[in-house]
C-alpha cells in the first residue's frame, strides 16, 4: 500500500478535522470563540450566536466587541490585547449583550494555540453566563455589610449601659468595703457583687470583641502607639487576671529581664496578652501557665506556656482564623474570635504570632513585636 494511502487511512484530512471540530463546537452548551494570530475572531459556536442574536459575518473580526457593555469594554479590550501580545493565558468578566438587550456577565477564558510544528496559531476561547452567580455574590457582600453596621451599632449601643452598670458596682463595692466587717451580709453581698462584676467584664470583653469584628471588616483595626514598658505591662495583666487564675487553678509563673521599652498601642498588646493567658488557664486548668518576656536587638518577644490539651499540628494554623477552633465548641465556649483577634491587632503593629504544641502536651504561644510598632 502506498504511503500516502496509509496516511490517509490513519488520520483524517484537515477539512474533516475542521468539520468535525465545528460539529462538537456546535453542540456545546458554552459560548466558544477562536481567533487568528492577528488577534480578530474567525469562529463563534452556534451558542454564542443563538446567545447574541447575531449573524457569523457580524461577530467576525472585533464585531464581537459591539455587544460588551461601555463601562467594561476598554478592560476587555486591554485585557485581550494584553494577553494576545504575551501569548498567555488570560481570565475576564465582563458584560454581554444578549438577543433580548439584556446584559448578562460572561466568564471569559482564552488559551493560546499552535500548529503541529508549534507556531502560534492564535487563540480559542469558552464563556460561560455567571450573571447569577454575580448577582449571589452581590448579595451577600450586602448582607455582610448589613451585619457589620449592625454589630458596630449594636456594639455601641451597649457598651454604654455597661459601662454605667460597672460603675454602679464600683460604688456599691466602695459602699461595702465601709461596712462593719461583722456583720453577717458583708461577705455574702460582696461575694455577690464580685459575680456581677465578673459577668458585666465578660459582657463587656465581648462587646470589645464585637467592636473589633466590625473594625477588621472595615479594613484594619485603630492604633495608637505609645512607648511601652512590656514587662510592666505583662505583670499587669496577670495581676488583672488573678482571680480568674485562681478559679482554674492556674498558678502563673512570671519572667521578665527587667524594662523592655518599645513603642506599640497599649491597648491592642494588652489586648493580645490576656487572650493568650485567658487561653491558657481555660485549656490547661489545674495546671501551671508560664509567661515570659524577652528582648532583642530590635524586637521583643512574649511567651505563654501552658501544659494543658494541645493543638493537634493540622489545627495550628487554622485556629488563627476567624471561628476557627481547636477543641470542641461542647466542652470550651467562646466564639472563636480572640485568636483571630489577636493575629490581626499583632500584624497591624508589624509582629507576629506563632504557636507550638503537641496534643496533650500542652501549647506555647509567642508574640514576637519589632520595638517601634
Amino acid at each position: 500500500m502506498p504511503t500516502e494511502e496509509v496516511r490517509g487511512h490513519a488520520a483524517p484530512g484537515l477539512d474533516e478535522t475542521e468539520t468535525r471540530f465545528r460539529n462538537m463546537a456546535n453542540a456545546s452548551p458554552v459560548l466558544l470563540w477562536m481567533a487568528g494570530a492577528d488577534g480578530m475572531c474567525t469562529f463563534f459556536n452556534q451558542t454564542w450566536l443563538t446567545f447574541t442574536g447575531r449573524p457569523l459575518e457580524e461577530e467576525w473580526g472585533v464585531g464581537w466587541a459591539e455587544n460588551v457593555h461601555y463601562e467594561d469594554f476598554e478592560r476587555c479590550m486591554n485585557t485581550y490585547v494584553s494577553a494576545f501580545n504575551s501569548r498567555a493565558e488570560f481570565e475576564m468578566e465582563y458584560r454581554l449583550r444578549r438577543a433580548d438587550g439584556a446584559y448578562r456577565w460572561i466568564l471569559d477564558r482564552g488559551a493560546p494555540r499552535h500548529t503541529l510544528e508549534g507556531v502560534f496559531a492564535g487563540y480559542i476561547g469558552s464563556c460561560v453566563d455567571i450573571t447569577e452567580r454575580r448577582l449571589l455574590e452581590e448579595h451577600l457582600r450586602n448582607s455582610v455589610r448589613a451585619r457589620d453596621e449592625f454589630l458596630s451599632v449594636a456594639s455601641h449601643e451597649l457598651g454604654t449601659p455597661l459601662t454605667s452598670l460597672r460603675l454602679q458596682v464600683e460604688t456599691f463595692q466602695r459602699f461595702m468595703d465601709r461596712q462593719p466587717r461583722d456583720n453577717a451580709l458583708v461577705p455574702l453581698v460582696e461575694a455577690r457583687l464580685t459575680a456581677i462584676d465578673e459577668q458585666v467584664l465578660r459582657l463587656t470583653r465581648l462587646v470589645k470583641t464585637l467592636l473589633d469584628v466590625s473594625a477588621i471588616a472595615q479594613g484594619s483595626l485603630p492604633l495608637s502607639p505609645e512607648p511601652i514598658d512590656l514587662s510592666d505591662l505583662v505583670q499587669r495583666v496577670v495581676t488583672r487576671l488573678d482571680q480568674m487564675a485562681l478559679k482554674a487553678a492556674c498558678p502563673v509563673i512570671v519572667e521578665t529581664p527587667g524594662p523592655v521599652h518599645g513603642v506599640w498601642d497599649l491597648g491592642r498588646t494588652e489586648q493580645v496578652v490576656t487572650n493568650l493567658l485567658s487561653n491558657a488557664f481555660k485549656y490547661g486548668a489545674g495546671k501551671p501557665v508560664d509567661i515570659q518576656v524577652t528582648e532583642g536587638a530590635s524586637s521583643a518577644r512574649v511567651r505563654v506556656v501552658d501544659r494543658g490539651i494541645g493543638i493537634p499540628l493540622d489545627k495550628q494554623s487554622l485556629i488563627f482564623e476567624r471561628f476557627e477552633r481547636a477543641a470542641p465548641i461542647t466542652q470550651y465556649g467562646g466564639f472563636g474570635l480572640g485568636l483571630w483577634i489577636s493575629r490581626r491587632a499583632v500584624e497591624e503593629m508589624g509582629g507576629a504570632i506563632r504557636v507550638e504544641s503537641q496534643p496533650g502536651a500542652g501549647a506555647r504561644f509567642e508574640i514576637e513585636l519589632p520595638l517601634r510598632a
